[in-house]
C-alpha cells in the first residue's frame, strides 16, 4: 500500500455507495461484522451519496466511480466542498489513468481496486479514516510517474465540444443508436464511437444517458 500518516481514529462511520445492489449491500454485511466499523449508510449514485452523506456526516465514503444518476468524482468534488472532513476512498474496476487522476484532483483519499482482498479493503480504510492516502500498488506507480514526469493535466471544460460532436450528442438524445446516427451523418460506426469517446472524456460523464442529462441541464441541446 501507498500511504502517508496523520492522527489517530477510534470507532468508523462508514457510508458504502455503489449501483450494484448485490455487491453494495454485501459489503455492507462484510463491514457490519468488524466491531471498528459503524455502517451509517448506503447509497446507489453520487448524487445520493452526497445527500446521504449530509445527513450521516461519515468519516469514510466507500464509492464506485461510474453510476448512473451521478458519477463518483462529481461527488466527491460536491462532498469535499460541505464536507471537507469526509475522507473518499474510491473502489472501483477502472484501471484507466484518467480515473485515477480525476479522482485525485476531485480530493479523494484512496483509490482502490475491487480485485483486493477483503484485508486489504479493512486495512485502507482505517488507514484512511486515520489520515492516510492509499492507492492500490499498480495505480500508485502511475500516479507517481504523472508527478515524476511533471505532467500538468489541464482541466476539461465542458462544453468545449466540436460542432460534429454537438451534433452526435443531440442525436443521442433524440435515441438514435451508433447505426442511426451513422447513416444519419454519413460518417462510419466507427467515427461515432470514437466522437462519444471524447464527448464522455471532455463531459467527464461515465455514459451517454450522464452525458446528455448534463448537456440538457446545461441548455446545450436543441439549440
Amino acid at each position: 500500500m501507498f500511504g502517508w500518516k496523520m492522527g489517530v481514529l477510534s470507532m468508523i462511520r462508514v457510508l458504502v455507495v455503489d449501483d450494484h445492489p448485490v455487491f453494495r449491500q454485501g459489503l455492507v454485511s462484510l463491514l457490519q461484522k468488524y466491531p471498528e466499523f459503524n455502517v451509517v449508510g448506503q447509497a446507489a449514485n453520487g448524487n445520493e451519496a452526497v445527500i446521504k452523506a449530509k445527513q450521516s456526516l461519515p468519516d469514510v465514503v466507500i464509492m464506485d466511480i461510474c453510476m448512473p444518476g451521478g458519477n463518483g468524482v462529481a461527488a466527491t468534488r460536491a462532498l469535499q466542498q460541505t464536507l471537507p472532513q469526509t475522507k473518499v476512498v474510491m473502489f472501483t474496476v477502472s484501471d484507466k489513468d484518467d480515473d485515477l487522476f480525476d479522482a485525485i484532483k476531485a480530493g479523494a483519499k484512496g483509490y482502490l481496486l475491487k480485485s483486493v482482498d477483503l484485508d486489504e479493503l479493512i486495512d485502507s480504510i482505517k488507514l484512511v479514516a486515520n489520515g492516510e492516502a492509499i492507492v492500490s500498488p499498480a495505480m500508485a506507480v502511475r500516479l507517481l510517474n504523472e508527478f515524476k514526469n511533471g505532467k500538468e493535466r489541464a482541466d476539461k471544460a465542458p462544453g468545449e465540444l466540436s460542432r460534429r460532436e454537438n451534433e452526435i450528442l443531440q442525436l443521442v438524445a433524440e435515441g438514435t443508436n451508433t447505426k442511426q446516427t451513422a447513416d444519419l451523418l454519413y460518417i462510419s460506426e466507427t467515427t461515432v464511437k470514437s466522437h462519444l469517446r471524447s464527448i464522455l472524456q471532455k463531459l467527464h460523464a461515465c455514459n451517454r444517458a450522464e452525458a446528455v442529462a448534463l448537456a440538457a441541464t446545461k441548455g446545450w441541446l436543441n439549440r
